[in-house]
């Protein structure tokens, strides 16, 4: 056996590339897909370079991290991409923890209320003009808010 593992080479490094990557599609997940990658990569550099199997191991674990690490970085930005993109057009949600004064007042829980340059219909309990409001959830179009101040 210790012959076989003596002779591990460029061959033996594209087989076990290409198994990871099947295991891959079969498998859910992309965690065997950069295992696979590194073991392609590992493949292309032992056709070049006479790699021992310790020193192909190493390299083997280095670039598999390294691809692993790059995709997060990748991934991580795009999910805060896409955080931002669940609150397009409903600004609404965005609104969530704002301050804000009641402007009119219609009856004794519905009246309107200023955050920022926007005036939005909010509900509340024993809402008068000039109370500082804060939202904390939202119904439809209208905000539901808490008196924080009279």
């Amino acid at each position: 056996m210790m012959e076989w593992l003596a002779q591990w080479g460029a061959i033996h490094w594209l087989v076990l590339g290409f198994v990871l990557l099947i295991l891959e599609i079969v498998v859910p997940g992309i965690f065997f897909l950069w295992w696979g990658i590194a073991a392609l990569v590992l493949a292309i550099l032992s056709y070049f370079f006479l790699l021992s199997l310790v020193v192909g191991g190493i390299l083997f674990a280095v670039i598999a991290v390294l691809a692993s690490l790059c995709w997060w970085k990748i991934q991580s930005k795009r999910n805060q991409q896409n955080i931002a993109a669940e609150l397009l057009n409903q600004r609404g949600l965005a609104m969530l923890g704002q301050q804000g004064v009641i402007t009119e007042v219609a009856t004794d829980h519905i009246a309107r209320a200023k955050f920022g340059d926007s005036s939005w219909r909010v509900e509340g309990d024993q809402l008068h003009q000039g109370d500082i409001v804060e939202v904390v959830s939202i119904k439809g179009i209208t905000l539901v808010v808490k008196v924080i101040k009279n």
